[in-house]
This record gives structure tokens, sequence and C-alpha cells, in this order.
């Protein structure tokens, strides 16, 4: 066999390599594709994507938050890289709130059925508990008064662990409205916390609102009945006394 035959033999057999791995490093990518675009459809992907853009917005926004930190007082800062800091955390917030929303429209369907199951052996008879919780002017600690109601409903939603909570924070209207949606807030997730170190089964579907000032309240009154945190506990999901 010639020098040249031989050459040719060999240039052929390397195209048919080449032509062998591209063909099947193309079927690879196709795949890769096929699988991320899969991977990203529908609420599941929806729910990814965020998480994921949030977590890289929050380590960003702390990287920023952590390089301000350490400039003295004295020195000027970049406005530049404190905006950006801002908007990194606020994107952040956004993506984990969208991630939330897709998860939780995850779940509805196998709520709609637990919660099915649940009325199954749940007497229509049974309504819903609602109690309210007191608390002092500006403040959004519980006091030892509170302990009976905490442990009544805590009782309840033991016996009802799959019931709908919904756990809604008041304020009254002395103070800025900001501020009393906040303090709103901290009594709500007070409430919430006490609940379940009582043993309250607040992993189900469980909504901490904050209203702040009562709607049509008048400004500047410091009405009792106002700084309270209703909770709600709804066997049935909904309000349902039966026949």
């Amino acid at each position: 066999m010639t020098r040249g035959v031989k050459l040719a033999l060999l240039g052929a057999s390397v195209f048919a390599l080449g032509a062998c791995a591209a063909s099947d490093r193309q079927a690879d990518l196709d795949n890769i594709a096929a699988n991320v675009e899969q991977t990203q459809e529908g609420d599941f992907g929806e729910f990814l994507i965020n998480l994921n853009e949030a977590g890289d917005k929050a380590r960003r926004a702390q990287e920023i938050h952590d390089e301000l930190a350490e400039v003295p007082p004295y020195l000027h800062v970049s406005q530049t890289l404190i905006d950006e800091g801002t908007q990194s955390a606020e994107q952040a917030a956004e993506h984990r709130r969208r991630a939330e929303d897709a998860f939780n429209r995850i779940l509805d369907p196998l709520r709609a059925r637990i919660a099915y199951l649940e009325s199954l052996h749940v007497p229509q008879t049974v309504g819903a508990m609602s109690k309210s919780i007191y608390f002092d002017t500006g403040s959004a600690a519980l006091g030892d008064d509170d302990q009976a109601a905490l442990d009544e409903v805590a009782g309840f939603m033991s016996q009802y662990p799959i019931a709908t909570v919904v756990i809604t924070g008041y304020a009254d209207t002395q103070g800025s409205l900001e501020a009393n949606r906040a303090l709103a807030q901290r009594r709500a997730h007070a409430v919430a916390q006490a609940l379940r170190g009582l043993g309250g089964p607040l992993a189900g579907s469980v909504a901490v609102v904050a209203m702040g000032e009562p709607e049509g309240a008048a400004d500047s009154e410091a009405n009792s009945e106002n700084r309270r945190v209703e909770v709600l506990v709804a066997p049935h999901g909904t309000y349902n006394k039966g026949p």
C-alpha cells in the first residue's frame, strides 16, 4: 500500500470519527437544552429560577453591605454602590416573593386534597375559633394574662392540625401609619411564635397579616380594642357551621 493511499485512508477515518463525534455532541447538546427547558417550565421552573435569582441578589446585597460597613464614617462612599446594594436587596425580596407564590401554587392542589381528607373526619358542626390577644400601648410583648387564650388556641389547633390559620395584627392610631403597621406586624409574629412554642401546628396554611391602624379609626386615638391580634382557626378552611 502506497504512502498516499495510507494517508487517504487515515484522513477518511479521522473525518468519520470527527463526524461521529460531532453528531454525538449535537445529540448531547440537544438533550441538555431539552432538559433545561423542561426544568424551567411551569410553576416549578418559576420557583427554581426566582429562588436562584433571590440567592444571587441577596449575596450581592450582603457583599455591598459588608464593603460599606468597613468604610470609616468620615470617608465618602460611592452612591452608585449604595444604590446597587439597595436595588439588589429589593430585587432579592421580590424574587423571593415570586418564588413563594410559585411554590404556593404547587402546594395548592395538595392542600385542597388534604383539606378534603380532613373534612371527612371533622364534623361540619365544628366552626372556626376566633380569639383576640391584647397588648399595651406601643408594645408587642405578651403578658401572663394572655397564656390562657394562647393555650386554648394551641389546643384547638392541635385537635385540627390541617385548619386554616389567620393571625392578624392591629394597632391604635397613636403614632405614624408606618410605625403602627410595623408594630402590628411584630405583635402578629409574637403571637405566631408563642403558638409554635406551645406546639401549635403552624406548618400548614397560615397567614400572618399586619393591618396596622383599623380602617376608619380616628387619628391619635388610644383605643385598647385596637391594640390586639386576632387569631382565626378554621378547621374547614373557611367558616362553616354546618347544617
